[in-house]
């Protein structure tokens, strides 16, 4: 694949490194300094790959489907603007691949919560509750991740109502569901979704120890989306892969 990589801060230098070492090419690097790309520019690339600011996530799609380029995109805290990026990708019929995270596993980490949460929505002695932890410099809190699999379990445990994504102040509901984010150091992202009983805990957590997980899933990602419209969450590309192993 040719490739143009929108954020050229650590995690898109891992996909550079991880793209060279699979005999791709980075075609294009684009970050906060950059000059705006021109059309014959970005028509070098197959597919671009956006790891920069959720404010600039619309623009760049508006200008790359006007391109005819796909995109896959790893940057969160954009997620409200999803009907217009829709609208956009209809509109130029390409293909868009968005997910709050990458990483084949954490993707694997939301089946397991997604499991968890259907039986213990019939255990009701079970609480549940969500703890993320990462670099002191990530922008934006909870992670994207961790709200996403408050929404997997919302949508298992009926008994759960609303996502309290900030510090509580005082005592909160039973059908609250407590999201806890911690902001420190140079931790690359952990995970943690705890049911909690009188009688026993169970936890599930994915630790990432570096970024070369995420970069990959975004790479193939973008092998994935390169000759599609529509868009699509890596939830999308994983069960392909599983049906044709490719």
């Amino acid at each position: 694949m040719k490739i143009a990589l929108i954020g050229y801060g650590k995690m898109g230098k891992e996909i550079e490194r991880l793209a060279l070492e699979r005999g791709d090419e980075i075609v294009l690097t684009i970050d906060s300094k950059s000059p705006p790309p021109s059309a014959g520019t970005a028509g070098k690339a197959d597919v671009a790959i956006h790891n920069a600011t959720p404010s600039s996530v619309v623009g760049h799609v508006r200008q790359w489907s006007e391109w005819g380029k796909p995109l896959v995109i790893g940057t969160t805290g954009w997620y409200d603007a999803l009907p217009e990026v829709r609208a956009i990708a209809q509109k130029n019929n390409i293909g868009v691949v968005y997910a709050s995270n990458f990483s084949i596993g954490v993707n694997i980490l939301f089946s397991l919560v997604n499991q968890g949460g259907k039986i213990l929505d019939k255990l009701p002695e079970y609480d549940v509750f969500i703890h993320e932890i990462h670099h002191k410099e990530k922008l934006d809190s909870p992670s994207g991740t961790a709200l996403t699999l408050a929404d997997l379990l919302i949508r298992q445990l009926h008994r759960k109502k609303e996502i309290l994504a900030k510090n509580p102040e005082g005592k909160i509901r039973p059908d609250q569901l407590a999201i806890a984010s911690t902001r420190a150091g140079s931790v690359v992202g952990t995970h943690r979704v705890t049911f909690d009983s009188g009688a026993d805990s169970i936890e599930i957590t994915h630790t990432a120890k570096n970024r070369s997980g995420f970069a990959l899933g975004a790479l193939l990602a973008a092998a994935w989306i390169e000759k599609k419209s529509g868009v699509f969450t890596m939830e999308d590309v994983l069960a392909d892969f599983l049906k044709t192993g490719e």
